[in-house]
């Protein structure tokens, strides 16, 4: 009798009982975040990262070794995109340089190499034991090359590896941070984007382990969509605005997209070409015509036609770039990251702040 009583009440009440655990459960979540709250980092000078692409002939793209050369005292860190991370947890060595590295070394700037995902996989997220093999390799290489510390860039991650790359960038940092070695994460914006791009972004949890995240703030427009700026100037803010309220400002980098788009001017979706920003003055005297200045997104742009067809071409310039600078300075940021060295007009260096 007292069984048939029993399961007539749990009958009636489980769901009831199941809502008042969940909702006990999301108040000691909430607790324990209150208790522990991502706390600033050792404070450390405006920093400047230069984001490093090795050169290939088949990329059509301009060197970030002359840059480098020229350009290195600016920097507080360079990050050259040499490793890729695979599904099982290796780590494939794509370029590393020495000639690179010995710079950085002989004038005090910090390495901290680029972590790429392969092909945009979640797979080494997913499985415990591969994402600890991708930890200890990845420390293997830091102490192989004399490292100052890594950048992870996981990019294309399914939502469902959002707790994986969590835990990654929380073990990876407790094994760095005794070897007194930095880890910082590239995230995507938090406002403006589709989920399935930054679901993967736990930005308050990847805090509690990484000692930067770096906001990529471009391609708010980009290849494949319509034609418009690839970073407005009020979206950028809104994600500052966003990233704040989870992150202490010295543990934010806002990212600087030295480039732009070239589009078929229809008002449609399609494909559009890379166009660094060195390359503006060039494709201005080959097609004749002026670039405008966009006040209300802060970004410039220009139309030509060619063949009979309009194309519109949006890009950062260095009077846009200062402004999301002195933007990143107004707000106590960590600092500010370039991608990458090459693609910036070389005006740009003369209008960022000392080290």
């Amino acid at each position: 009798m007292v069984d048939n009583v029993w399961e007539v009440w749990w009958a009636r009440h489980k769901h009831f009982v199941a809502w008042v655990l969940g909702a006990t459960l999301i108040v000691l979540m909430g607790i324990a975040y209150a208790r522990h709250p991502v706390k600033p980092r050792a404070s450390r000078p405006f920093g400047i990262i230069g984001f490093y692409e090795n050169y290939s002939s088949g990329k059509g793209s301009p060197s970030s070794l002359s840059v480098l050369t020229g350009h290195v005292q600016q920097l507080t860190m360079v990050s050259p995109q040499w490793f890729r991370v695979n599904m099982d947890g290796s780590v494939t060595d794509t370029g590393y340089d020495p000639a690179v590295a010995n710079m950085a070394r002989a004038h005090h700037v910090a390495l901290a190499p680029l972590f790429i995902n392969a092909s945009g996989r979640s797979q080494v997220l997913l499985n415990a034991a591969a994402r600890m093999h991708a930890v200890q390799t990845i420390v293997q290489i830091v102490n192989r090359y004399h490292l100052d510390g890594v950048d992870i860039d996981f990019e294309l991650l399914r939502p469902g590896a959002r707790t994986g790359l969590s835990l990654f960038i929380q073990e990876l940092a407790a094994k760095l941070r005794p070897l007194h070695k930095t880890t910082g994460v590239c995230v995507f914006p938090l406002v403006g984007l589709a989920h399935s791009v930054n679901a993967a972004d736990d930005y308050r949890a990847l805090a509690h382990g990484a000692d930067y995240l770096v906001m990529m703030t471009y391609d708010h427009h980009y290849s494949g969509g319509v034609p418009g700026p690839v970073a407005p100037f009020d979206w950028v803010k809104a994600n500052v605005k966003a990233a704040l309220r989870q992150v202490p400002a010295s543990r934010i980098v806002l990212g600087i997209g030295m480039y732009g788009y070239d589009w078929i001017d229809n008002g449609k979706p399609g494909s559009a070409t890379t166009v660094p920003d060195e390359a503006v003055p060039a494709l201005l005297i080959r097609y004749g015509v002026q670039a405008h200045y966009d006040p209300v997104n802060s970004q410039n742009w220009f139309t030509y036609f060619q063949g009979g067809v309009k194309h519109i071409v949006y890009y950062m310039g260095t009077r846009s770039a200062q402004a999301r600078v002195e933007m990143a300075r107004r707000y106590h940021l960590g600092g500010v990251s370039l991608w990458r060295l090459g693609f910036e007009d070389p005006g740009f260096w003369s209008v960022l702040p000392g080290k």
